[in-house]
């Protein structure tokens, strides 16, 4: 018997995929980040859904508070909003339909191999994701923790923002020499 709950979630995951279709096939790069803003609520939605809620807060963070900030920034700065983006022709068409069919069918398959048919009897398993569980592994230096991989990525991206902040100021004294 289906649920209210499943219908919901049938639903959401329906318009998750609209909107994902929309910020690939929008010709207007405003309208394609509008959509995209909608595909990482509708992520984070599910993620709640789910009880994930530390993965839904975390989507929210890293993707609309910095990516997608980033993006339109990134639009306002360099295009016109009401601009047309080019046709991509009918071979790059063809191409990205057959690698989303191709992607479609592992993902798929590997669905199938990990649940089996639809209607098997499922296991379920104690939630990971949850707020309680991932602050514990976060903190843990252990094997089972992500303090150190999280320390980790923090230095990379340290060294990522100063080595893009030095080839700034390099471009910007060569662009004043010439």
């Amino acid at each position: 018997m289906i649920s209210v709950a499943d219908i919901c979630f049938y639903c959401l995951g329906a318009m998750l995929l609209i909107l994902a279709g929309l910020t690939v096939l929008s010709k207007n790069l405003f309208r394609s980040v509008l959509a995209f803003l909608g595909v990482i609520l509708c992520t984070a939605v599910l993620f709640i859904s789910l009880r994930a809620e530390m993965v839904a807060l975390a989507q929210l963070m890293v993707y609309v508070g910095g990516i997608l900030i980033f993006v339109l920034y990134a639009v306002f700065l360099t295009s016109e909003l009401g601009g047309k983006m080019p046709d991509p022709g009918q071979r790059r068409t063809f191409i990205a339909v057959t690698a989303s069919m191709f992607s479609l069918a592992v993902l798929l398959g590997l669905a199938w191999q990990f649940y089996g048919p639809l209607g098997a009897e499922q296991v379920i398993e104690p939630n990971i994701a949850s707020l309680k569980s991932l602050g514990f592994r976060l903190l843990n230096p252990g094997p089972d923790g992500f303090l150190i991989p999280f320390e980790l990525i923090s230095v990379l991206l340290l060294a990522a923002m100063v080595g893009a902040i030095a080839i700034a100021k390099q471009s910007a004294k060569s662009g004043a020499k010439s």
